[in-house]
């Protein structure tokens, strides 16, 4: 299973990740992001081979050309350095430096085990790659601040765990602590989009206000292909039993008060809150919990709204830009009556068990279950989960003490600047999480110890 539809609710049209694990034998990788930024995009589908799910997935912002547009908020290209190559979760990475006049940042090929390009990445700027040192690694934590290495088992699969990082305040503690949940799609712990950590700038934030934070990679990531192959996963897979997996972990952890651990979910990680919740073996086992632009409504209302925002963003669709949608409509339509679907087929990227599984699950109604204090947070300028949805939990829980709201001006559904009317363009900035957000996190938690 290959969902095309993740980049739209994980948050980036270019943040692609899918699964693979071999060289694309004479790639000229450079000559390629050359050609992607300031040369002719259309002849990328001609003079290379892409998987077709990489393909579809960039149709409702343009194919190519829209990809290139959306660099074009990065200036105009000025240097494109030599491309490193590695093995990352899976598939084979070509690194490749570029300079733009306004930003600098790697743009990241992917290549499948047939060879073709199957993801399009932007990472942060990597100077030292040709050294073989880690953007990542360079970058200095905070003063007092400690991070280690901490995996996660993943129960029912013998050998299978995932990396991850805890994240501890200066002092002996017990410390409060946060699991970070991500949104769909194969995400690493930091939830990485461009040169964006939306994870990372939370953990290092909270911890600097005396809060531990601990963030995995996701199954999807880890164990893409695995995952790919198995047409009966559900969010229950994907998401709800690593998160409890971690609850467990964090709590047996020295410098970890059990009795203060709070998971915070970032989208569709934001939708399996109450099912995290309902899985656990003792509920209060976590003290709250904090909604990150949580969707309220069902998935494929979103993904339709998502798409029609896209294709909208187009000034004048081309004829095959509106048979795409046509055939994009008639799946969703498809996905209204999952029942219906052949255990085999994908639709929209994932197979009947997943749809079906969704179809089941009231994230609103599986929430009143919640004693615990909740925090619900949304960027007034996200277009892919709206303030519909914000307005849906405040409208059902609003007057309960234990449920607090808050929206932001100005911030995206990265909790980063931006504006609605930019898209997914946004996000190829550079930029941190607002301040304030972390602030308001950190509060809820301290106030409510």
């Amino acid at each position: 299973m290959r969902k095309l539809w993740t980049l739209l609710l994980s948050v980036c049209a270019v943040a692609l990740l899918v699964s693979g694990n071999c060289l694309a034998d004479g790639l000229d990788a450079k000559s390629y992001v050359e050609t992607l930024c300031s040369g002719d995009a259309d002849s990328l589908a001609e003079d290379y081979t892409h998987t077709k799910e990489l393909l579809d997935a960039l149709k409702p912002s343009g194919g190519f050309v829209g990809l290139q547009s959306s660099l074009k908020a990065l200036g105009e290209l000025q240097t494109v350095g030599e491309p490193v190559i590695s093995e990352t979760a899976g598939y084979t990475s070509y690194s490749v430096p570029c300079v733009f006049s306004l930003q600098k940042l790697n743009l990241v090929l992917n290549v499948d085990s047939e060879g073709q390009i199957a993801g399009i990445v932007t990472a942060a700027y990597d100077e030292g790659a040709a050294e073989g040192e880690s953007a990542l690694s360079s970058e200095a934590l905070p003063e007092g601040i400690t991070e280690m290495e901490l995996s996660l088992p993943v129960d029912a699969h013998e050998g299978w765990e995932l990396p991850g990082t805890l994240t501890v305040p200066e002092g002996e503690g017990p410390f409060p602590a946060v699991i970070l949940v991500h949104g769909s799609g194969p995400q690493d712990r930091d939830e990485t989009v461009g040169a964006n950590k939306p994870f990372r700038d939370m953990a290092l934030g909270l911890a600097e206000n005396g809060i531990a934070v601990y963030r995995y990679d996701k199954r999807t990531f880890v164990y893409g292909q695995n995952m790919a192959e198995d047409t009966g996963l559900t969010l229950e897979d994907e998401t709800v039993l690593d998160a409890v997996k971690a609850v467990e972990i964090l709590s047996g952890q020295e410098k970890i008060d059990g009795s203060r651990i709070y998971v915070a979910g970032h989208s569709l990680g934001g939708e399996a809150l109450p099912r995290i919740h309902n899985t656990l073996k003792k509920q209060e086992d976590v003290a709250g919990y904090i909604f990150l632009a949580a969707p309220a409504r069902k998935l494929t209302d979103i993904m339709r709204e998502q798409y029609d925002f896209l294709y909208g963003m187009i000034p004048e669709l081309t004829e095959e830009q509106k048979q795409e949608k046509v055939q994009i409509d008639a799946e969703l339509d498809r996905l209204k009556n999952p029942d219906m679907l052949p255990d085999e087929e994908a639709v929209m990227g994932a197979y009947s068990a997943y749809w079906k599984d969704l179809d089941q699950y009231d994230q609103v109604e599986a929430a009143s279950m919640i004693t615990q204090p909740c925090f619900v947070l949304q960027g007034l300028e996200d277009y892919q989960v709206t303030m519909e949805d914000y307005n849906i939990w405040k409208e059902v829980y609003g007057e309960k003490e234990n449920w607090t709201f808050k929206t932001y001006e100005g911030l995206t559904h990265l909790f980063m600047e931006g504006k609605k009317e930019n898209g997914p363009s946004d996000y190829q900035k550079k930029q941190t999480v607002d301040p304030q957000v972390i602030t308001d996190i950190a509060a809820f938690i301290l106030e409510n110890e």
